[in-house]
């Protein structure tokens, strides 16, 4: 487990490429909901940042499909995570 990994928050989905790991979890906030990405690589502290905040459903499952579209795009493969 990395070290934000421990946060509260449900993880979305999980991506790779080479030994490089992205990680997208939501965090429910006041009045809304966030969506962190983590990105883990050996030998290197774990880097997390706020992508996104989302108050509609509807937006963050587009914006998950337009995420997945543009790993895939890149090189990155799935790891684990729910199909949107």
């Amino acid at each position: 487990m990395t070290e934000s990994e421990g946060a509260s928050g449900g993880e979305v989905f999980r991506y790779g490429r080479g030994d490089e790991i992205r990680i997208y979890s939501l965090h429910v906030v006041a009045g809304g909901t966030e969506l962190w990405r983590v990105t883990v690589r050996p030998g290197r502290p774990d880097a997390a940042i706020k992508e996104e905040d989302f108050t509609s459903v509807d937006v963050a499952l587009r914006y998950f499909e337009e995420i997945e579209r543009t790993l895939t795009a890149g090189g990155w493969r799935s790891v684990s995570g729910f199909r949107f």
